[in-house]
């Protein structure tokens, strides 16, 4: 099948209609880029309808040009895809953005989920917003896989697990070879190609130099150095949730516990005890974090231990490489930072205010704004030590501060990464380079 057919049949359309002819040529445009049906899949064509269409026409065309896909799709034998053109769900979706566009976009969203051809993410894969020619090759071969399924009845959208079966077709799709003779799967083909982006898009240079050497790392098995005392916060949080623990009124842990766990790591360096968990950072980073990896929840005043926290408690390289892998990555700003400090300690040890003088001009150079101006590399380099707290939580850090004496320092202040910190920053910056991209800063 080619172009020719298509264009025979709007030519044949054009001889009695040619108004309805002309909204099947925008409709074959958009759906064939001029090339012919067979690479029109349904998930190309709900993208069609129910976004770019609201997004890209004046809604007073919607109508037609929505009939005359329905059109096109019949008289090239695609009774099925003519059918969602002319479909109920359409007709909301479309209704839906011409009242409101956010509600327009939300129907899409729900719609799209719902037809069973939206590849999932899943522990192999998250799907990015901006994809580079593999991400978007292997996206496309996995909407094809799901609607062969679909077809076929292995997937049946809406009932029982099918979602769960949706993310196994995606997995096996993925670990195929990425084309005829290839030596490496579509998955590895995705990675490749975000590594390869995360090291041409940094600035500056030295940003660049320092991915490249991140790079070659990974390439590396990657080791897991002194694991129990870097998860023993983590697994000391979970444990202590595992059937649940009430929360004062304020929300916090009770001091008895507050009492317990800075005892054990060492967390109050003052006479007495601290009076309440607020006034332990390193307790609400460490309850920041667990919630944001989703291994707490919290419920009527009680603070319990997730499926997936209580599943990680007795797996600990799994806790560890979760870790590892989010180290500091509260927000993309933190996770940028906590990337840099990750180069920079595997580089040596920072002396005195090294880490602040290197990292501030690199962190300002990625253009991040505060408030109507953009961050100087002084702020930058003090923000530093907010990615800085959580590699000290899992005890990844060699830190010495000197005594003083006569008004002065006996020595530098040398921050450093141990055995368990270079571990963990060759797989935090592993797993940096291979996230899913959302934006098109470094």
């Amino acid at each position: 099948m080619t172009a020719e057919r298509v264009d025979a049949v709007i030519a044949a359309v054009a001889r009695h209609d040619p108004k309805l002819a002309g909204w099947m040529r925008t409709a074959a445009d958009a759906l064939t880029a001029g090339e012919g049906e067979e690479i029109i899949s349904q998930a190309s064509l709900q993208v069609f309808l129910w976004y770019e269409q609201p997004r890209k026409y004046l809604d007073d065309t919607w109508r037609p040009l929505t009939e005359a896909t329905g059109v096109l799709l019949s008289l090239l034998g695609l009774d099925g895809y003519a059918a969602i053109a002319r479909s109920s769900t359409t007709a909301a979706i479309l209704e839906a953005w011409r009242e409101v566009p956010s509600k327009g976009f939300a129907r899409f969203r729900a719609a799209r989920s719902a037809s069973g051809v939206q590849p999932p993410d899943t522990d192999l894969l998250e799907w990015g917003e901006i994809m580079g020619m593999e991400e978007a090759a292997a996206l496309s071969s996995v909407e094809l896989a799901l609607e062969r399924a679909i077809e076929s009845g292995d997937l049946r959208p809406g009932t029982g697990s099918w979602r769960r079966v949706a993310a196994d077709i995606c997995g096996s799709t993925l670990l195929r070879p990425s084309g005829a003779g290839a030596d490496r799967t579509l998955l590895a083909a995705v990675l490749d190609e975000r590594s390869d982006t995360w090291v041409s898009l940094a600035r500056p240079a030295s940003l660049k130099v320092w991915r490249e050497k991140a790079r070659v790392r990974a390439a590396a098995e990657m080791e897991t150095s002194d694991v129990a005392a870097t998860i023993a916060p983590m697994r000391w949080l979970l444990e202590t949730c595992r059937t649940g623990i009430a929360l004062t009124q304020a929300g916090y842990l009770p001091p008895g516990v507050v009492r317990e766990v800075v005892g054990r790591f060492g967390w109050w360096p003052f006479r007495g005890h601290p009076r309440s968990e607020v006034d332990v950072h390193q307790l609400g980073v460490l309850r920041d974090t667990a919630a944001r990896l989703r291994l707490v929840s919290k419920r009527s005043g009680r603070l319990s231990a997730s499926a997936r926290g209580m599943a990680l408690i007795d797996d600990p390289i799994g806790l560890w490489r979760l870790i590892a892998a989010t180290l500091a990555c509260e927000d993309d700003y933190v996770s940028m930072l906590s990337e840099f400090v990750a180069h920079r300690l595997l580089d040596g040890p920072a002396l005195d205010g090294a880490l602040e003088r290197d990292l501030g001009p690199i962190v300002a150079a990625q253009g991040w704004i505060a408030g109507d101006e953009r961050i100087t590399p002084h702020a930058a380099g003090l923000a530093v030590h907010r990615a800085l707290y959580h590699w000290r939580l899992f005890g990844l850090l060699d830190e010495v501060r000197p005594k003083w004496e006569g008004g002065r320092p006996t020595g530098p202040n040398i921050t450093a990464l141990n055995a368990a910190g270079r571990a963990a920053a060759t797989a935090f910056l592993r797993a940096r380079a291979s996230v899913p991209r959302t934006d098109l800063r470094a």
